[in-house]
């Protein structure tokens, strides 16, 4: 089943289909017989009424084996009688008509460097996937389209095919692929009349020829005549293996069979039907031969197009061969029309030769020939001196649209009397005298000229004109041509600094990539007979550095590049007593796979930091203080709370030891593991308690001063739940300013508010506990923690010593229980603050707006790749997109009492089937794949791997408190 999808005028995804769920779904692609035209693509559908689709612009069909997709333009849009009909063509040729290309001029640049380059200039959002074509391009386009541009391109020798690739509900990339060639050589072989290759078309004596006379490259032309290679004197026997014999002294190649059957009659006997070809770039006989017997065998037969539905759908421009015994001859030919049926599966071929249209001018435009067309046998007189007056064109430069190039002869230039090219005169208008800017090449060199328009009107006004040579052809270059640009492979040398005596220099030198400043001594007394030559000339090497160097007191100013043993690079600081430090350093084991550095010392960075890779880090500072504002890691938002779960923050998982019963317990537990989860020593997460049970007994609703909040404030009680007191007031406001978004009322709450209140102004350091909000968190000694924390948090008029008594007490209750990692129950996979924003239940869909049964809870945090989190232990037996299309990627997690969860419309899986994870453990990102209204976790609890129905789906409010 194919996957097809509509899409809106904004290319976003409406709706998806699979294929059978239509009535008609048929695709054609088609190869022009012009070169000069992209491939024909269209796609025709038609299924049962569906409002949601009847306005849609486009439609993308997946017809291949890789998660692509090709996209067509809706043309035509009917409904009639309960039924909707589309006729669409490939979008690529279109769009691209649209986007203009300004002025690009290419010479001798790869393929695909001129299509990059194109895109670029054009300004379209197409990307170049595959590029074959190892051939140079020199053209111009100018105030083209990228359509052009690219039938341009498909002329000088290669084919192209559109895609694109969607992800979520929107178009992700626009892809062009570029190959010599669509398709690709097979051993499919077919017998001319077999039942499996239909003839659906024969056209005989269309431009048959039966015998072909080859020539190469023209000889040197030093007497004022040419000759081209031919292969007389080439023997080839059908009895070694050759297709066809071919005697010595005979400059032509004959299809015995084919004049027989196509010949000229003459004298009661058939004569062979001849005409010449010619292969300019080619320079060996034997090669010139098969050249030339591989033309034979095409134009020596009839025309034919046949049909077969044997071939796969992905035949298109496919080559097979055909092979007709009764006459002796076989070829190979390309697959060029596919018409493939989606809904039935049919997929119907076309190959052989396309007899679109009422008739066939078949001519050898494949090499390049002297001959216009073939319609006559013979090449005239006539022909022949037309020939040699276009060939003199463009040596001569003669003509209103050429003459940009001139050929010079040794007597035009008035240096010899001999017609070979003494030099080659490149201008910039199409004759001497529409000209001013000129490039001359001879045995000099190269050098440029200039005069005023129609100061020159001959060659020898050229040739004698003032010029300066920019290039020698000993390889010497003028650098005074040099204005701009890179230069490469350049040694710099010579260049003082600054003279300190004892006849030595200083010099910088560029030499194979390396900057540095040398000693250099003046010296007659060198034997440039030892191969340490040098080291007579040079003394050692000041140092490898970007900046300036003071001759005086042989002090690089700057950054000193020093190359260490073991590193690439390293960026050191002199001490200025001949020692340094590292700032910056590369190992030298980084590779271009496997980057790597070093830092050193203390840095500051002043703006946004993105992370895409894991961090590791003894501590984070920002702005002054040990926190994390933003942390982004692999592009993944990383939560204040460490991306946690859902049991309250700072790292507690909602469980609680066997141990811990009483509801008193409890409290003071979630506290002691809270603490423990956001890096507290065990000793500092005791004097939060015993301060704690100082303050109200861990009772969230206790009073304080007739319902006024002391100076230092405790976390742990509140001054009125009614909400009448300023004193909640005043801290529900903080809550507010710290961004705390659970219930006031909790715990939780009022130890994210701790965590923010703390380093944010509450903490005061005094003169007896001397210690910082960070440092505090790593005490190890209970009662300077507890006193600490009294001291420089509340600040109190009396001390309260008793509290490091109670603090040393829940230390001692606590510090050998373990904290659960998650085993038994359930937690939310997704960290809070959660949202749900759709209940499991009836409800109106929010794509088709039809009454559905929603079989899960949607969450959302404010972030839309937040990473999804396994709401237990299980193993997992679904992760991908091949579930249901509605999920986009979906992971299923069974679980050992018999429960499944899911997990739908990820951006990212990062599990795979049959592995076991833990509660906790993050298993992708959030996404937005498949058809949805904004990235979402669609979050299910079932007791079946696929439900037979909606019965098998259990609320997730039943396992997990949201």
């Amino acid at each position: 089943m194919s996957n097809i999808l509509f899409l809106d005028k904004m290319q976003q995804v409406i709706k998806s289909y699979d294929s059978n769920e239509f009535i008609e779904c048929v695709q054609t692609k088609e190869i022009t017989t012009n070169a000069s035209e992209l491939m024909n693509d269209t796609l025709s559908v038609s299924l049962p009424f569906d409002g949601t689709i009847k306005d849609a612009s486009y439609i993308a069909v997946n017809d291949t084996k890789e998660q692509e997709f090709s996209l067509y333009r809706i043309l035509t849009a009917k409904d009639e009688d309960n039924l909707l009909s589309f006729e669409a063509i490939n979008f690529a040729v279109d769009e691209l008509d649209n986007f203009i290309i300004k002025d690009i001029r290419p010479k001798n640049r790869s393929f695909s460097y001129v299509i990059n380059q194109l895109l670029s200039d054009s300004g379209c959002d197409w990307v170049l996937g595959v590029c074959e074509p190892i051939k140079t391009v020199s053209s111009t386009f100018y105030y083209t389209s990228m359509r052009e541009a690219l039938k341009a391109l498909q002329e000088l020798g290669s084919e192209f095919t559109f895609s694109i690739e969607i992800t979520g509900n929107k178009i992700t990339k626009k892809i062009i692929n570029c190959y010599n060639q669509i398709g690709k050589i097979t051993n499919k072989r077919f017998e001319y009349g077999e039942e499996v290759l239909k003839i659906v078309h024969q056209q005989d004596r269309t431009n048959i020829v039966t015998a072909l006379i080859g020539r190469g490259k023209g000889e040197e032309v030093g007497d004022g005549y040419g000759r081209r290679i031919e292969f007389s004197d080439v023997e080839w026997n059908k009895s070694n293996g050759k297709p066809l014999d071919k005697p010595k002294g005979q400059n032509w190649i004959e299809y015995p069979e084919m004049t027989k059957e196509y010949g000229i009659p003459s004298n009661g006997k058939m004569l062979p039907r001849k005409t010449v070809v010619v292969f300019d770039d080619v320079e060996d006989a034997s090669e010139l031969l098969q050249k030339t017997y591989d033309q034979l065998a095409y134009y020596c037969r009839p025309l034919v197009q046949f049909s077969t539905e044997i071939l796969g759908s992905d035949s298109i421009g496919n080559t097979v061969s055909i092979h007709r015994g009764e006459r002796n001859y076989h070829y190979q030919t390309r697959v060029f029309k596919v018409v493939t049926d989606y809904v039935n599966g049919r997929v119907q071929a076309s190959l052989g030769d396309n007899l679109s249209g009422n008739s066939i001018n078949r001519q050898l435009s494949q090499v390049q020939s002297n001959i216009s067309d073939l319609n006559s046998n013979k090449m005239t007189w006539y022909d022949s001196t037309e020939i040699g007056k276009y060939q003199d064109d463009i040596m001569r430069g003669a003509g209103a649209n050429g003459g940009s190039i001139y050929m010079v002869n040794g007597i035009e230039a008035g240096v010899s009397q001999s017609r070979e090219t003494y030099e080659q005169v490149f201008m910039d208008g199409p004759k001497i005298q529409d000209s001013q800017y000129f490039m001359i090449q001879n045995n000099v060199g190269i050098s440029f000229k200039q005069c005023k328009k129609g100061q020159w009107t001959t060659i020898q006004d050229v040739h004698n004109g003032k010029s300066t040579t920019a290039w020698t052809l000993d390889g010497t270059f003028n650098a005074a041509f040099i204005s701009a640009g890179i230069l490469a492979g350049v040694l710099i040398q010579g260049a003082v600094v600054k003279s300190i005596g004892n006849n030595s220099f200083f010099q910088s030198v560029l030499s194979h990539g390396a900057f540095s400043i040398e000693q250099y001594k003046e010296t007659n007394n060198v034997d440039y007979t030892k191969p340490d030559w040098q080291k007579d000339v040079h003394g050692g090497k000041v140092g490898e550095f970007i900046g300036t160097y003071d001759g005086n007191t042989r002090k690089a100013n700057g950054s000193a590049l020093i190359n260490y043993p073991g590193y690439i690079l390293s960026i050191n600081q002199d001490n200025g007593k001949g020692s340094s430090t590292p700032v910056f350093q590369i190992p030298s084991n980084s590779t271009f796979d496997n980057p790597m550095y070093k830092l050193f010392g203390k840095g500051t960075i002043y703006d946004d930091l993105e992370i895409k890779g894991n961090l590791t880090a003894n501590s984070l500072k920002v702005n002054g203080r040990l926190e994390t504002k933003e942390l982004y890691v692999n592009g993944v938002k990383i939560d204040t709370n460490g991306g946690g779960n859902s049991g309250g923050g700072g790292g507690w998982n909602g469980q609680y030891p066997p141990e811990v019963t009483s509801d008193r317990d409890k409290r003071y537990w979630q506290i002691w593991a809270m603490a423990i989860g956001a890096g507290f020593s065990k000793q500092a997460a005791a004097a939060l308690l015993g301060n704690a049970q100082g303050e109200s007994d861990a009772n969230p609703t206790a009073d304080e001063s007739n319902g006024a909040p002391g100076f230092g404030y405790g976390v742990w009680q509140w001054t009125d739940s009614s909400g009448a007191s300023s004193g909640r007031v005043y801290m529900i406001n903080l809550m507010t300013r710290a961004g705390v978004t659970d219930n006031p009322d909790t715990i939780t709450a009022q130890f994210k508010l701790l965590m923010w209140h703390s380093p944010n102004g509450q903490w005061i350091a005094t003169s007896s506990y001397p210690y910082s909000w960070t440092q505090f968190m790593t005490l190890t000694d209970i009662n300077t923690a507890t006193q600490a924390f009294v001291a420089n948090f509340e600040r109190p008029l009396n001390g309260h010593p008793e509290r490091s008594t109670w603090a040393q007490e829940w230390y001692n209750k606590f510090v050998n229980l373990e904290i659960p990692s998650g085993s038994g129950g359930y937690i939310a996979p997704i960290s809070s603050p959660i949202t749900v924003t759709s209940e499991m239940g009836w409800r109106t869909s929010p794509i088709t707006g039809a009454q559905e049964f929603h079989n899960a809870m949607d969450l959302v945090n404010g972030n839309p790749t937040t990473p999804i989190l396994a709401s237990g232990d299980g193993q997992v037996v679904q992760a991908g997109s091949n579930y249901y299309d509605w999920y986009g990627n979906y992971t299923v997690i069974k679980h050992a009492d018999g429960l499944y969860t899911g997990y739908a419309h990820q951006s990212r899986i990062d599990v795979s089937v049959g592995q076991n994870v833990k509660k906790g453990q993050q298993i992708g990102l959030m996404g937005a794949t498949g058809p949805v209204t904004g990235p979402h976790l669609h979050f299910q609890f079932m007791d079946q791997y696929w439900p037979s129905s909606s019965a098998h789906f259990k609320n997730p409010r039943d396992y997990i408190k949201f």
